[in-house]
């Protein structure tokens, strides 16, 4: 044990302090009292990390804020308040992993959730006083042979959130790839501006309408046909598909609450949204072994060499 102050080898025991009976220290030499350096892998919270793992795993398996309350005696917002925390570290731990990876095939997709407050299907207007509640895209890029999520990005559906997200993409792989997206416009022109090296072709998908009785947007059009679009490079056509990121998307809505359709347990704010998508994420690539990989996405990937649990995931010193 070193004082910290004034670097004394030889501190003598000066009583406890807490419900936790920490032990104090006084210096012998400048009279500094302190304790011993302790790692907090959730910073201020004082939720133990075993705790906190428990609400993680029942998060990542689907349940809703007031269901992992329900079963761990914490409260929501409590909960609230550690998945921001959780969600924080994660994304540096993506920023931090996943970047120079050498994917060759790369498919990218949006997928449509609401915070706040969801707008009218039936044409009337809204009125949104907060510019982030309504509709909001989770956007994936996802790695086609090892199933690695390389990329993840939450906002609008619009050019400037194409623009953020293929620039993401481009400083995690910033070699020649395959890459295939739907048919929305803004992507042709941001793949053209932050990924000239790639290879791009669109997958344009066509639908009819479809023939329920009920409203036409409940439910879902009939899909006809799909048409391969080359755009940019030289893609390999038998490669130009998005059916592992659309399955992601089901993977996602199955495993975080927030994204279930025909519930209310949508996102209330933007942050919590984000927070709770860079967990998903990285309990996705590092935790959840890929039933068909029979290994994490991580380490097909070779960015680990064994399954993260939860609780390392959580200690992880970023």
């Amino acid at each position: 044990m070193t004082c910290p102050k004034c670097q004394h080898e030889k501190p003598k025991r000066f009583g406890t302090y807490g419900k936790a009976k920490t032990q104090r220290y006084r210096c012998r030499d400048c009279g500094a009292t302190f304790t011993e350096p302790t790692q907090k892998p959730l910073g201020r919270h004082y939720t133990s990390v075993d705790a906190a793992s428990k609400a993680v795993a029942l998060l990542c398996e689907g349940m809703s804020i007031r269901a992992v309350s329900r079963l761990t005696g914490l409260h929501k917002n409590t909960l609230l308040r550690l998945l921001l925390t959780i969600g924080a570290k994660c994304e540096r731990l993506l920023d931090q992993r996943i970047v120079g990876l050498k994917s060759r095939n790369v498919q990218a997709d949006e997928l449509w959730t609401t915070v706040g407050k969801r707008l009218r299907k039936d044409g009337r207007k809204r009125v949104l006083t907060n510019p982030t509640h309504g509709d909001q895209y989770v956007w994936f890029a996802l790695d086609s042979d090892t199933k690695l999520i390389i990329s993840q990005y939450v906002g609008k559906r619009n050019t400037p959130s194409a623009e953020a997200f293929i620039d993401d993409l481009s400083q995690r792989v910033p070699e020649r790839l395959q890459l295939t997206t739907d048919g929305f416009d803004s992507y042709a022109d941001a793949v053209s501006t932050f990924m000239p090296f790639a290879d791009y072709a669109q997958l344009v998908k066509l639908y009819q309408k479809g023939r329920g009785s009920g409203p036409d947007w409940y439910g879902p059009a009939n899909y006809v046909r799909n048409i391969p679009t080359p755009l940019r490079g030289d893609p390999d056509l038998k490669k130009i598909s998005t059916s592992f990121v659309e399955r992601l998307n089901l993977t996602a809505r199955m495993h975080c609450r927030r994204l279930t359709r025909l519930t209310n347990a949508y996102s209330k704010s933007l942050r919590h949204l984000k927070a709770a998508i860079a967990l998903l994420v990285a309990w996705y690539n590092f935790v959840r072994v890929h039933q068909t990989l029979r290994v994490t996405p991580a380490m097909q990937a070779g960015l680990t060499d064994h399954v993260w649990s939860i609780n390392e995931l959580l200690a992880t010193q970023i």
